[in-house]
């Protein structure tokens, strides 16, 4: 998904959302925290907050942050995981950040 504030990213980011309303599980890219995202619009990558919000607004049952910013540590993956994965802090989707070698029972 695009950003909002992205020129064409409107009317597609709503049927993005509309795909994948109720889901089990999304996998979304969540390259940068909102703050930082204002300096890298059309990068092709979003934030935490949009993919979390996009997921609420849809219904989705669990969403996995992934496609973390490859010069994040392990210490500021765990920072975000005790800020964004506090269940019910962000609405009614459960979120986690995706690890390598996860497995995900459904």
């Amino acid at each position: 998904m695009a950003q909002e504030g992205e020129e064409v990213a409107v009317e597609q980011n709503l049927a993005l959302e509309q795909f994948f309303a109720g889901a089990d599980l999304l996998i979304h890219d969540a390259q940068y925290t909102q703050e930082e995202y204002s300096s890298r619009i059309n990068w092709g990558h979003t934030s935490i907050e949009y993919a979390i919000g996009a997921a609420n607004r849809a219904g989705v049952k669990q969403l996995a942050l992934f496609h973390h910013d490859p010069d994040r540590t392990d210490v500021q993956l765990d920072e975000f995981a005790q800020e964004y994965c506090q269940s019910g802090k962000y609405g009614e989707t459960e979120i986690f950040l995706a690890r390598e070698g996860m497995i995900i029972d459904l």
